[in-house]
């Protein structure tokens, strides 16, 4: 803990430029240490996603939180242009930044807090891993494969680079099976570069059916779960997500999709670009613009304006929420950790959230900080989480 308020406070005021070279060295020297570390910090220099995250953080509130610290800064004595990094910083130093990633808040919508305890558990983070299925059967276990090149036939191959990530590099006139399936297992994540360059990262227990080598007229694919998709512009070949009975047509674009069988909802969220919606029931394609969400729902299309953060952080070393309910929450977590929530008190799941945590800190500093932060309490026993 000790470590972790140093750590705190030397991120802090590296971001109000107040550093000693010793303390500077202190501070590279905890970054070096794993890849998390550094890209946290460079992620908090990062100009626009720390007026993003500012202004993620100002959403979050409640109580007037954050008029308070607005108050304690003085900010109507600040020049615009430095009251972006005095926000950010005393941002930081109002949270709690934790050593492979930040928490920069998670708090119910409802007063009263109750400290209990969480038992020392371990239950350790997802990690990359998945299981590559070909299209005649032979099954492929990709977890801790590295810098690697598998052979497929004569002249085909696939490449895992250094971070683990599959990517298909197969000749124009490849003659490869035609589809293969990657499956993400829970407590797992992956990310894989399609034929076409279309990069996709997968969350946990998802499901991808894809062509090894595209052909024809448009790009299709099959996604059970969760990915997010930064697809390579080919105006001649739109490329295709069916999921769930509602496809997702692109010609080059970034967004997410979830559609977990458990989830009442197929949601499309769009960072940038253009994409269309349809389904069968539809009377015509509904387009989304950046910052729109799409809802498929009970046979209906909604569209709303979003964060886009709010679903796309998960690739970036952490999980967000604005009022989610707590089995939302739970659910979540479950995937991610591998683990079974039981909610014994009724009650508990009229509970609404809101916050971002971290994604690969042990299951017990997680629940840890919501304790801290609700009137829930947490007992692990074996790989099941009881909510009293």
């Amino acid at each position: 803990m000790e470590q972790q308020k140093e750590i705190h406070d030397l991120i802090a005021a590296y971001l109000r430029d107040e550093l000693s070279g010793e303390e500077l060295n202190v501070l590279q020297e905890w970054m070096a240490e794993n890849e998390h570390h550094r890209r946290l910090v460079e992620d908090l220099r990062d100009e626009k996603m720390l007026r993003d995250d500012v202004r993620l953080f100002a959403s979050f509130d409640t109580g007037g939180r954050w008029e308070r610290l607005l108050a304690e800064m003085g900010q109507q004595k600040v020049k615009k242009r430095s009251l972006l990094r005095k926000l950010v910083a005393y941002a930081a130093a109002a949270v709690v930044l934790l050593v492979a990633g930040a928490i920069w808040y998670l708090q119910p919508k409802e007063e009263g807090v109750k400290i209990a305890e969480v038992a020392p558990v371990t239950i350790n983070p997802g990690e990359t891993q998945a299981v590559l299925v070909l299209e005649d059967g032979n099954v492929l276990p990709l977890k801790g494969m590295k810098d690697t090149t598998i052979l497929i036939g004569e002249r085909e191959r696939l490449t895992i680079d250094e971070s683990g990530n599959l990517k298909y590099q197969l000749t124009e006139n490849s003659q490869m099976p035609s589809f293969h399936t990657l499956r993400v297992p829970r407590g797992g994540e992956y990310k894989i570069v399609l034929d076409d360059g279309t990069e996709v990262w997968m969350n946990s227990a998802s499901k991808l059916r894809y062509p090894a080598h595209f052909t024809g007229d448009t790009r299709k694919v099959e996604l059970v779960g969760e990915a997010y998709f930064q697809v390579a512009h080919d105006s001649e070949h739109p490329f295709v997500v069916a999921t769930r009975g509602v496809d997702v047509r692109v010609l080059g674009t970034s967004f997410n999709v979830s559609a977990y069988p458990d989830e009442s909802a197929v949601t499309t969220t769009l960072v940038e670009g253009r994409v269309e919606l349809d389904a069968e029931e539809l009377g015509q394609a509904v387009r989304l613009l950046p910052g729109e969400q799409g809802v498929w729902e009970n046979r209906r299309m909604d569209v709303r304006q979003v964060n886009t953060k709010l679903y796309t952080s998960w690739i970036k070393d952490r999980f967000s929420f604005e009022s989610e309910g707590l089995e939302t929450v739970l659910r979540r977590l479950a995937r991610w950790y591998n683990v079974d929530f039981r909610i014994e008190n009724p009650k508990m799941k009229e509970k609404i959230f809101s916050g971002t945590i971290p994604k690969y800190e042990n299951v017990s500093k997680v629940l840890k900080i919501m304790e801290m932060t609700t009137n829930i309490s947490f007992e692990v026993k074996d790989s099941v989480v009881i909510i009293r």
